[in-house]
């Protein structure tokens, strides 16, 4: 029973890291503004992890799988996968991805420069590219395409999001995005039913 508490308890803590890191980042996250965040002391989560690295790769995984379930539910593989698209930006534009794009982007920093974070670079890639891949798939792309077209559609985001994390455009970059999207649903690597009706320009969903 005991092992059953603890294991909840350092649950409990992880999810609080995770969140702490998604709000403020990984710059500064010593074990005392950790400790902070989680309602602890530093003492116990040294305790309970036996180092701040690894307590940090433990919560860099869960908010990891956080936005990957968070990605999932909006990138559904369906035949349908391009207005999908079109209607993702309500989230890739929000708050919530945005505090993703940011830790993790810090992530992708570090690991560039002494690798010693959980999350490799090449998983921060490679879990997009399942998600879009998968998505192209579905609507009838063969994987060699699915793959091509979701490297496109991945470098086109991420340099999205980072004008708009300098800018905070989002208005402009709203309109880019749907710009792109309505371009790729008449891409002839798509099959026909599914390129043949581009996605129809979207209003902004958030005048910022």
């Amino acid at each position: 029973m005991s092992r059953t508490v603890d294991s909840a308890h350092r649950d409990r803590l992880v999810d609080a890291v995770a969140r702490d890191l998604l709000a403020h980042g990984l710059p500064g996250a010593s074990l005392d503004r950790l400790a902070a965040a989680a309602a602890t002391s530093a003492r116990m989560l040294v305790h309970h992890f036996g180092s701040r690295q690894t307590l940090i790769d433990a919560a860099l995984d869960r908010a990891r799988g956080w936005e990957m379930d968070h990605a999932r539910a909006a990138l559904p593989p369906t035949q349908d996968f391009i207005e999908v698209l079109a209607a993702a930006w309500a989230w890739f534009g929000g708050d919530e991805a945005s505090q993703y794009f940011r830790l993790f982007g810090q992530v992708a920093a570090v690991a560039r420069l002494d690798g010693q974070v959980s999350v490799s670079r090449s998983q921060l890639t490679t879990e997009w590219l399942t998600i879009f891949a998968d998505g192209f798939a579905a609507v009838g792309c063969r994987a060699e395409v699915a793959q091509r077209l979701a490297t496109g559609l991945l470098a086109q985001i991420r340099g999205l999001l980072l004008d708009m994390d300098s800018t905070g455009d989002h208005r402009r970059i709203e309109r880019a995005y749907q710009d792109y999207i309505a371009l790729l649903a008449t891409s002839s690597h798509l099959p026909r039913t599914a390129g043949t009706q581009p996605p129809g320009r979207r209003k902004p969903a958030v005048e910022r």
